[in-house]
């Protein structure tokens, strides 16, 4: 008999035995479970519990603290980069808005910082790294580089021109688009658990108007047990 069947059967007879106390308590009020069995025997049969949903646990493989199926930690991670990103992009390449757009003239687009709403610490080079990838896969494939033309952040080119790496009476190419993004997160947390739902937006807005061009969102929810918090 396997580990797994024999701890089942186990936990099956343990509870098989609280019945039975029950059953005895209410046939012999005098001399019931509470009065014989007593403070001790409910001791007892609460560490017989115990003992058997964790060797249970154990015998049918329970194990990580992770909840969510991608969930390691509730922050976001590399998996969410990516899936986030080719999501937006693919979406961008595709909105029959923006097709109509490029197919006049190319859309200029410089990035913009990402904006953290949430509850987790996000650096300005992490934030980047999701508008940088976003622009690598729309700048990358040959049909869309004639339909997106990505330029440099004007305060990196003035950081450029204090260096005299760039000549100070060049403008090049005016940006007619900002790529921009905003997480939010809705976090709960209680003594052994925690759980992020996250919502990450992205926008493509007329620079001049202030008018959205486009916008996207991803979610997703991440959810955590206390192995993580302690």
């Amino acid at each position: 008999m396997s580990l797994y069947r024999a701890t089942w059967n186990w936990v099956v007879g343990i509870f098989r035995l609280k019945k039975l106390l029950l059953n005895t308590r209410g046939r012999y009020p005098a001399r019931s479970v509470s009065g014989d069995f007593g403070h001790w025997g409910t001791k007892a049969w609460r560490l017989l519990s115990a003992l058997a949903v964790a060797l249970f646990c154990i015998s049918s493989g329970c194990s990580g603290p992770a909840i969510s199926s991608h969930a390691r930690t509730p922050f976001l991670d590399s998996h969410d980069l990516i899936s986030m990103t080719d999501k937006m992009a693919a979406n961008i390449a595709a909105n029959p808005g923006i097709e109509a757009l490029t197919a006049r003239r190319p859309m200029i687009i410089v990035l913009d910082n990402l904006k953290n709403e949430t509850n987790e610490i996000i650096t300005r080079g992490q934030g980047d790294a999701f508008l940088q990838r976003m622009q690598v896969l729309l700048a990358s494939e040959p049909t869309l580089r004639t339909r997106f033309i990505f330029v440099i952040n004007p305060a990196a080119r003035r950081r450029l021109v204090r260096q005299g790496i760039a000549p100070a009476g060049a403008t090049g190419l005016t940006p007619q688009y900002a790529l921009q993004a905003v997480f939010y997160a809705d976090t709960k947390v209680a003594q052994a658990y925690r759980s992020d739902y996250y919502l990450c937006t992205f926008f493509l807005t007329n620079i001049r108007t202030g008018k959205i061009a486009w916008e996207g969102s991803y979610e997703t929810k991440k959810a955590v047990d206390g192995s993580f918090l302690y």
